[in-house]
């Protein structure tokens, strides 16, 4: 290389550090903050410099770290397969390849690696890729378009929108971001909630975060250092709070899904706030561990370390704040045996809604609405007349059928609810319609169950429409399907624990199949690798501290029954519990049969090992 040559490029490399110093990012954001008319912004344009200044105004990574765009070519033969893309051997994204949008490449941006030189990676599956790498973070013509229609705003390394009231709000709406496609051209969305009006806001102002970190989001707790945001996040909300002198009551956090996630983590500091959620993630390591997170969200240990969605419904549930909570049995990767079983807890509001995860918001956007232009304003009560209801049981299992008067019926935009009481807790099961409009029923999907519904206390058909109206009609009905003593009070939300001084029990719930477990577990090794789960048919006789190998971190003791149909769950959770690498199952004694067996050996773990043991001494 000749003299002139490794001039210019030390003159390169030293005006890139300065572009993408902390100064330089200050003045590029100054800049792109300006009016597109401001003559600074029309000669960047005219100079075609406008995606380098943009790239310079992201967020900072440490010296060494750079971001990246994946570009896979022949992507068809791998369709719906995983991939990992490796630096140097070691993971650093891994995803399961999804067609893009139509006419565009297959592409993952902004993932985070350690070195410059596209040399250095490689996919492991038998496809042609290019990598892009620099010091600004990747976007495209879709994602600008985007940002500009719903005036994403960028603060520091924080973004967001705001919409209503932006002078002298009484109130504050928060919401926060679900997940799109991995191969959206539009990585980052706000819940914009566009059906809100301008008239819905005038004394409102809504704060709609976006989740502009990674590839795809990292549910707004780490940065794209892997640096925890939840202060910088918590002085935005705080400083809107103070500047406009709005009480915490005055404050309502929203999200769907990983927004509802979010939410439940900013909703820390203010216990006097509303939080309304829908189908959130209440354990995200166990919800990573799927083939689309996996190899990238699940490796975050960041993430892992941070305290979990699940821990702080906990205590906001003891603290007994207001929380409306829409959430599927057909879900139970989201729910985590956590709100099926949730009971008297006051302020709480429990919505149950038939449907896969992403149906839940959908099908009951009319009630959220209504639940959010309540906050905005006094609601209006209305009563109605519920003229007859039939019962319909099954093996353990209820259904519903009410006619009611011919002029409700007639209310459009709404969801329909059976209602009743779980000690102080509010339950709230969505109802369908009938063939005419006077009849509304549980659908085979939407039946009660006897393991942990108490039909006995079902009061109201409730009706949540979506401009805030609810009306109320008591039953006047003894159901007699299923009377007998409650259970629902022997059926806890209790957390799987590491250490039980103690038998435990622990439910779980799938879809409509019921399991129940007692357990004892304890730590054995603080540098061991592995979970040691053992089953056996009566707990009281197996010790937690015999026969144990050295790389056993915690042991557990698990007592089943005849019938054990979530038995591969209590382990696969006890595992991402632990952090651990390895999972061993044990069988004690023969007590797995061969359905147990079967379903323990599908156990979704990669590190997954079987062991029978003769005796337990």
């Amino acid at each position: 290389m000749n003299i002139a040559k490794k001039i210019k490029n030390r003159v390169s490399k030293a005006g890139k550090e300065a572009a993408y110093s902390a100064v330089g990012r200050l003045l590029a954001r100054k800049v792109m903050g300006l009016p597109e008319t401001s003559k600074v912004r029309s000669e960047l344009s005219k100079r075609s410099l406008d995606d380098s200044v943009r790239r310079m105004t992201s967020e900072g990574l440490p010296k060494g770290t750079y971001y990246a765009k994946l570009t896979i070519d022949n992507w068809k033969p791998h369709d719906g397969k995983p991939f990992r893309l490796l630096q140097n051997g070691e993971l650093v994204y891994g995803n399961q390849v999804e067609p893009p949008a139509r006419g565009f490449p297959l592409e993952y941006r902004n993932i985070v690696v350690t070195s410059e030189n596209p040399r250095d990676f490689k996919l492991d599956i038998d496809a042609e890729f290019s990598i892009k790498i620099g010091r600004g973070s990747y976007t495209t013509p879709q994602q600008l378009k985007y940002d500009k229609q719903y005036g994403v705003e960028q603060h520091g390394d924080v973004y967001y929108s705001l919409r209503g009231n932006t002078t002298s709000p009484k109130k504050i709406l928060l919401t926060f971001p679900g997940f799109g496609p991995s191969t959206s051209r539009i990585s980052y969305a706000v819940s914009y909630l566009k059906d809100l009006t301008d008239t819905d806001l005038r004394d409102t102002l809504m704060v709609c975060f976006q989740d502009r970190y990674l590839a795809a989001g990292s549910y707004m707790m780490v940065d794209n250092a892997g640096r925890p945001l939840y202060s910088r996040v918590r002085d935005i909300i705080s400083g809107f709070t103070a500047r406009f002198k709005v009480a915490n009551e005055d404050v309502m956090f929203f999200g769907a899904s990983k927004g509802g996630s979010i939410a439940i983590h900013y909703a820390q500091e203010f216990p006097e706030s509303q939080l309304l959620l829908a189908v959130p993630q209440m354990s995200l390591p166990y919800y990573f561990n799927k083939p689309f997170f996996r190899n990238n969200l699940f490796q975050n240990p960041a993430i892992s370390s941070l305290v979990q969605p699940q821990e702080l419904l906990r205590r906001y549930f003891d603290e007994g704040r207001r929380v409306d909570y829409f959430y599927t049995n057909n879900d139970e990767l989201s729910n985590h045996s956590l709100i099926e079983f949730a009971h008297d807890v006051p302020n709480l509001t429990k919505y149950r809604v038939n449907g896969v995860h992403g149906a839940v918001a959908r099908a009951a956007l009319p009630a959220m609405l209504g639940l959010m232009r309540q906050f905005f304003k006094k609601n209006i009560e209305k009563s109605f007349i519920c003229e007859q209801v039939r019962e319909f049981p099954g093996e353990g299992t209820l259904r519903i059928q009410a006619r009611v008067d011919l002029e409700s019926s007639k209310i459009e935009n709404a969801n329909w609810f059976l209602e009743g009481r779980l000690g102080r807790t509010i339950f709230r099961q969505i109802m369908s319609n009938g063939q005419h409009p006077f009849v509304k029923f549980t659908a085979d999907d939407q039946k009660l169950f006897r393991a942990y519904d108490s039909v006995a206390e079902l009061s109201h058909i409730t009706v949540l429409e979506a401009d805030g109206t609810i009306s109320k009609a008591p039953l006047n009905y003894h159901f007699k399907a299923l009377e007998g003593p409650a259970s629902k009070l022997d059926v806890a939300a209790s957390p799987l624990l590491l250490e039980t001084a103690s038998p435990a029990a622990y439910n779980i719930v799938n879809d409509e199949i019921f399991d129940h477990y007692r357990y004892v577990s304890q730590s054995v090794n603080n540098n061991g690798t592995t979970v040691e789960v053992r089953f056996t048919n009566d707990l009281r006789v197996s010790e937690l501290t015999t026969n144990s190998d050295q790389d056993v971190a915690y042991l557990a003791v698990v007592e089943i029954s005849d019938n054990n149909p979530l038995i591969d769950l209590i382990g696969l959770r006890l595992q991402i519990l632990s952090g651990c690498e390895k999972l061993r199952l044990v069988d004690v004694d023969g007590s797995l049969n061969d359905s147990d067996r079967a379903t323990l050996e599908n156990t979704d773990w990669a590190t997954l090992e079987m062991r029978s043991y003769s005796s337990v001494e």
